[in-house]
């Protein structure tokens, strides 16, 4: 089951959307900062009368959730602006546990205010995986924050680690309490491997620290997913179709595009990972 994510920075990227889905097969799109006719996407998606992808209806419109299944597959959990948890039922396959986040901008909050929304999103995320009784969960979106940053990668935050056999052993302990992980693949994605991109969002200032690139758009996966992840089909996009999505200079095409990169990812549910 292939899923996108892209923070379109309210741009209205029909086609760059449809190329996507057509060229990657995609079963599950996710959108933040989607500010245009929800109507005409769906007609660009669906050409003739195909009817393909439906909207998956919710309270709230970021994220936006477009999906080949219908409505009767999504359970919604929890939802708010910038937040939504629901479930993910195939019904032939294991289901799933997907958050969806954009949470807040660096331009409007503190670095080190940043970790104490990961904590309650943490929070949200334990609480739905003991009432559905699972943790087979995924968190995708855009964080506004960097791999490495404390609120990604400390323990009562959402404790998301490169290490993938050291996630898999589930937990560690800190001050006497369990603190699970999750599995960040996005890790290995930055600068110049593989080819292509250099992160998902590019931004040049003159403070005295400046990373240039960032990956502020993440998949994290929790170690009961770690089987059915294909890591080799995670991908930050550089093209849509034929269709570059950076600028001449290798930037993210802010005119024609978004300012940021879409990435994509795989959960092979169907073989059980095998």
């Amino acid at each position: 089951m292939k899923f996108l994510y892209w923070n379109l920075n309210k741009k209205s990227l029909y086609n760059l959307i449809y190329q996507i889905a057509n060229q990657h097969d995609i079963d599950v799109m996710l959108f933040s900062e989607m500010d245009f006719d929800l109507p005409k996407l769906l007609q660009a998606l669906n050409p003739g009368e195909s009817g393909i992808y439906r909207y998956i209806s919710r309270p709230f419109e970021d994220p936006i959730i477009i999906s080949r299944l219908g409505d009767e597959f999504f359970t919604m959990h929890f939802d708010t602006s910038g937040i939504s948890v629901f479930q993910l039922n195939p019904i032939i396959v294991p289901d799933i546990l997907i958050v969806v986040v954009h949470l807040k901008s660096k331009l409007y909050l503190k670095t080190e205010d940043q970790p104490f929304y990961c904590q309650e999103l943490a929070s949200i995320i334990e609480e739905y995986e003991t009432k559905i009784g699972h943790k087979r969960t995924v968190v995708v979106g855009d964080f506004n924050m960097n791999p490495f940053e404390q609120g990604i990668i400390v323990s009562n935050g959402l404790h998301a680690i490169m290490d993938r056999s050291i996630a898999l052993k589930e937990s560690r302990k800190v001050s006497g309490k369990d603190y699970y992980f999750f599995y960040n693949p996005m890790w290995r994605h930055f600068g110049d491997y593989p080819e292509g991109a250099k992160g998902t969002y590019y931004y040049n200032s003159s403070n005295p620290v400046n990373y240039y690139w960032n990956i502020f758009d993440q998949v994290l996966i929790r170690p009961q997913l770690i089987k059915y992840f294909v890591d080799s089909d995670l991908q930050i996009l550089t093209k849509a179709g034929d269709i570059k999505l950076l600028s001449p200079a290798g930037l993210p095409d802010k005119i024609n595009a978004s300012d940021h990169l879409p990435i994509i990812f795989n959960l092979n549910l169907i073989s059980g990972g095998e």
